[in-house]
């Protein structure tokens, strides 16, 4: 059975080449019912050397087969430090020094630990439209998972047709993102879980009016039950956007040719893509887009349109026209680009900043390498995010 489990599991390395070692190897075993969840294993073993530590002891036992590609699955997992390339890579050349792989997981906050139970909860609440005023509106209208985390058009339609009048940013990644919103008005995942289920441009809701639909529907009271054990009365407001922050935490997307390229894959990126990779870092753009979503969680100047960006939060007049460094991973999915969205091509995107940020006029072929080199992060969403959940019934409102 080993045997046959081995010859499988390259079986489909050999025919799914763009999937990941965890995701190919060990995704379908470790889904909470035949072995512990990815989020239970990171918990139990917090370093690279303890989840090694337990395969080991696990495959000397029998448990599970050898041969399975368990030290690839530890860094895809961890991140840190990468393999040397497949190929001799000539001194001076390697530019992954730049970058840093991304872990599986973001940091995770000691109020709200992330568990199995508080995923699932999370998820059907991004999912569910009844958190919306209108019934109409839920968080994945707007991040749409199938689309790259947001959706695809300028400025996002929220209730009655209304608009913020900036671009929905991507929920993917973002748990590893310093500060939420373009303007970082929001600290932490949590705190932006409560904007727009609020904001009168979007879901129109109140705190008092998702509690009160949430508790009218008896399996949800018993999913925050299990979410939240132990607490007298675990539907409340403050739980909402912890379920929904700690279900973004795992929407992240590891596997892209990027990324493979940073754990030692030397063929995951094409010529003109490490070509684009040179040029981002000899002209700068690593100095802002750097770290494991390629941002620094800082404001930096960028007049574009009549928006003053992070002033509207602080009325500094020193934050007029500041915006929080956007991440790059999925970027080449996630169009059209700026916070007001007014730009399609993520080409002429790169020719943009390039102008107005470093001061550099980039050639035609350096803009497409490096849109090239951008369009390499695009990873895959995790497909258990992306499966729709089967929502508790009606409420009697």
């Amino acid at each position: 059975m080993r045997r046959l489990l081995t010859a499988l599991s390259f079986l489909v390395l050999g025919t799914s080449a763009h999937a990941g070692v965890w995701e190919s190897n060990c995704a379908s075993c470790h889904n909470g019912a035949v072995a512990p969840t990815k989020e239970k294993l990171l918990k139990k073993y917090p370093t690279k050397k303890a989840f090694m530590d337990a395969v080991r002891r696990t495959v000397q036992q029998g448990k599970m087969p050898r041969g399975l590609g368990y030290g690839m699955a530890a860094k895809e997992l961890f991140g840190g430090a990468v393999s040397r390339p497949i190929q001799k890579v000539k001194a001076g050349n390697d530019y992954r020094k730049f970058f840093t792989p991304l872990p599986a997981l973001p940091p995770i906050p000691a109020d709200n630990p992330l568990t199995p139970e508080k995923v699932k909860l999370g998820k059907m609440l991004y999912y569910d439209p009844r958190l919306s005023r209108s019934k109409v509106i839920s968080c994945n209208t707007c991040h749409n998972l199938a689309l790259g985390g947001d959706d695809n058009v300028k400025t996002s339609l929220g209730h009655q047709w209304k608009t913020g009048g900036r671009n929905a940013p991507t929920t993917l990644n973002s748990g590893f993102l310093r500060v939420q919103f373009w303007d970082g008005r929001a600290p932490t995942l949590e705190a932006q879980a409560a904007g727009p289920l609020q904001a009168h441009v979007e879901m129109n809701s109140t705190p008092e009016l998702v509690v009160r639909r949430l508790k009218s529907i008896p399996e949800y009271v018993r999913l925050f039950e299990k979410a939240f054990p132990g607490e007298k009365d675990p539907v409340n407001f403050k739980n909402v956007t912890k379920a929904i922050a700690a279900f973004e935490r795992t929407l992240n997307t590891p596997n892209s040719p990027f990324q493979r390229y940073l754990l030692g894959d030397d063929n995951a990126l094409t010529p003109i893509q490490k070509r684009g990779m040179k040029l981002f870092v000899k002209y700068g753009c690593i100095a802002c887009h750097n770290g494991p979503v390629l941002s620094d969680g800082k404001f930096h100047k960028f007049k574009w349109n009549n928006d003053t960006g992070r002033y509207k939060v602080t009325k500094n007049p020193a934050d007029k026209y500041m915006f929080r460094t956007p991440q790059l991973l999925n970027v080449g999915v996630t169009a059209p680009y700026f916070h007001d969205g007014s730009v399609n091509s993520l080409e002429e995107a790169v020719r943009i900043m390039a102008k107005k940020e470093l001061g550099k006029t980039l050639s035609k072929s350096e803009v497409h390498a490096i849109a090239e080199f951008l369009r390499s992060m695009t990873g895959e969403v995790p497909l258990e995010a992306r499966v729709l959940p089967q929502l508790p019934g009606n409420n009697p409102e």
